[in-house]
């Protein structure tokens, strides 16, 4: 047991140093919709749930009071064997956010499920909504668990 565990952790070790190549860079501010490149998370619980991809997609609210930006995550887990498995997993996700025309920064954590095979909680149940304030918004995630995030995104909020 001590062993297959181990051999886990190794594969989830690999998986996270691969993802940390592939999310570097950084992008200009755009229009949003805006999707970011995926942050990589151990789960909390790596036996059940293994390592999870966390999509983000950031764009504009409507109908919330005090809240301009729309932040859209759609996590997937792949069990230890690293296949992708449609599990009632959840992670702490926080996303973060800085307000480069105003300074104002904050930050929102979010309990997101991987919703695959429910496409309406999909775009609704793993959304948060932010008060970034208009203008030009810097976006990026973190966990609880070791994590390799992608990098920042910018976003231009407007009316």
């Amino acid at each position: 047991m001590r062993k297959q565990i181990g051999g886990r952790i190794a594969i989830a070790v690999a998986a996270l140093s691969a993802a940390t190549l592939l999310g570097s860079g950084a992008a200009a501010a755009a229009p949003v919709p805006v999707r970011a490149l995926d942050t990589w998370a151990l789960s909390d619980d790596i036996g059940r749930c293994g390592i999870v991809r966390i999509p983000m997609t950031v764009g504009l609210t409507s109908g919330w009071p005090g809240a301009e930006a729309y932040i859209l995550l759609s996590p997937e887990f792949y069990g230890p064997d690293l296949t992708h498995q449609v599990t009632q997993c959840l992670i702490a996700v926080t996303v973060h956010w800085e307000n480069l025309d105003t300074g104002v920064t904050g930050s929102r954590t979010v309990y997101p499920m991987d919703s695959r095979e429910n496409r309406v909680y999909q775009t609704s149940g793993n959304a948060a909504s932010v008060a970034s304030g208009l203008g030009r918004v810097r976006f990026w995630l973190s966990t609880e668990t070791p994590h390799v995030s992608a990098p920042p995104i910018e976003a231009v909020i407007s009316l």
